[in-house]
């Protein structure tokens, strides 16, 4: 019974023995059919996420490309659906544009003054710019020295026959500023008045010119009933008067004048001088001898053909600026002082040049927008740059420097500016 139950027991261990090996086995080879599927997968794990990387970083890329504009300043970069243009070589007559003024040509001021001291009774010249004409009376002067050489004169006509000395004494009154008529007056009459008449010996306007007692070589001689001149001796015949001047030169009613004293100058004003004024970027293509046109305000449909005569540098009013000098016919007298005038000088030139609206101005720099890029949706990517101008007209400006034929640029700046930005360049 003992070897019966020993067998028995013997024959379950290997039994199990057996199922282990089994069990050992199956899990091996259930292992090793893992290995084999893992070994199999990552591979094809690997190849996914190499294309969706590189699906990614295509996407990544043109999103750059994309989003590269909008990070870059908005003070500089604008993005817009402006028109584009191209600057263009061509041969253009610039216009140049300035303003100014109607003034006389001083060159045509006649002075006149008179030659004996006395004081003025009745004054009829009494505002600058008056017009008067050749022979007018002007004025009555009292004058105790002139009234001696008259009695003088006279005396010599009824003491004496001698024609020489009657002549002399009569061409002595004619060097003080009588006329003619007023002479033979005189000897009709055997009497002079208290007050002499004084005659315009010229016609045109009235000026009375502050400096006109320094002696003014190109304003003209002065000739006629009291113009410049004088008579050796004649001061050491009575006491000289003292004229009185007053701040503006003019004069007045009860005023003493002196030997000599200007009273005022005249121009007829036949040609007028035209001071203009050109823009401090245009006004070194300006030279003399440049044909010109002019148009007044008061013939705006009858423009002048005329040049520049002068050139000058004028400071006034703490201020350095430049003048051009015209002279403009005026015989029929439609030229008034100090009407207004335009005048426009022709400058010819072939460059690289642009519509005036394509320059946008900061100050004393000029920028245009040139076209760096175009975006995913059409828009036009404007970036600012810097240029150098040369001649600018109303409709046309030169481009010397900043900008290629090739490129192109934005047709109005000033649509792409913001008033509160600070472009920056």
């Amino acid at each position: 019974m003992t070897k019966r139950i020993t067998y028995i027991d013997n024959k379950r261990f290997l039994a199990n023995a057996w199922l282990v090996m089994l069990l050992v086995m199956a899990s091996a080879a259930c292992r090793q059919g893992e290995q084999k599927h893992i070994g199999h997968q990552p591979g094809s794990d690997t190849g996914m996420k190499s294309g969706m990387q590189h699906d990614s970083m295509s996407d990544m890329n043109n999103t750059a490309k994309e989003t590269n504009w909008h990070a870059l300043p908005t003070n500089r970069t604008v993005i817009a659906r402006q028109k584009v243009i191209a600057p263009v070589y061509s041969d253009m007559n610039f216009n140049i544009p300035g303003n100014g003024y109607i003034a006389f040509d001083t060159r045509r001021n006649r002075k006149v003054s008179v030659r004996v001291g006395g004081r003025i009774d009745r004054l009829y010249v009494k505002y600058n710019y008056q017009y008067v004409r050749k022979g007018e009376k002007i004025l009555e002067l009292y004058s105790p020295e002139l009234n001696t050489y008259i009695e003088e004169y006279l005396y010599v006509l009824r003491q004496t026959n001698d024609t020489i000395l009657q002549n002399r004494a009569r061409q002595k009154l004619q060097l003080l500023g009588l006329t003619p008529v007023q002479l033979q007056h005189i000897d009709q009459t055997g009497s002079a008045s208290l007050t002499i008449p004084l005659y315009s010996p010229f016609e045109g306007y009235v000026l009375f010119n502050p400096s006109a007692s320094s002696g003014m070589g190109t304003a003209g001689n002065a000739s006629g009933s009291m113009g410049s001149g004088g008579m050796s001796g004649t001061s050491n015949s009575s006491p000289s008067i003292q004229g009185s001047v007053l701040s503006d030169n003019s004069i007045r009613e009860g005023m003493y004048v002196s030997n000599n004293q200007t009273l005022f100058w005249i121009n007829d004003f036949k040609q007028a001088w035209g001071i203009i004024a050109f823009t401090k970027e245009n006004e070194k293509y300006i030279r003399k001898g440049q044909p010109i046109v002019i148009t007044s305000e008061l013939l705006p449909d009858r423009p002048i053909q005329t040049s520049i005569q002068l050139i000058e540098q004028v400071y006034e009013g703490e201020q350095k600026f430049t003048q051009a000098r015209v002279y403009i016919p005026n015989a029929t007298g439609i030229m008034k002082q100090n009407s207004l005038i335009t005048a426009t000088v022709s400058v010819p030139a072939r460059s690289l040049v642009v519509p005036a609206v394509s320059v946008y101005y900061l100050g004393k720099v000029a920028i245009v927008w040139v076209q760096v890029g175009t975006t995913k949706e059409g828009n036009a990517v404007f970036q600012s740059r810097v240029v150098k101008i040369g001649h600018r007209g109303n409709d046309k400006v030169e481009i010397l420097e900043g900008l290629a034929q090739n490129e192109k640029i934005a047709r109005d700046a000033g649509y792409l500016a913001d008033g509160e930005t600070i472009i920056q360049y």
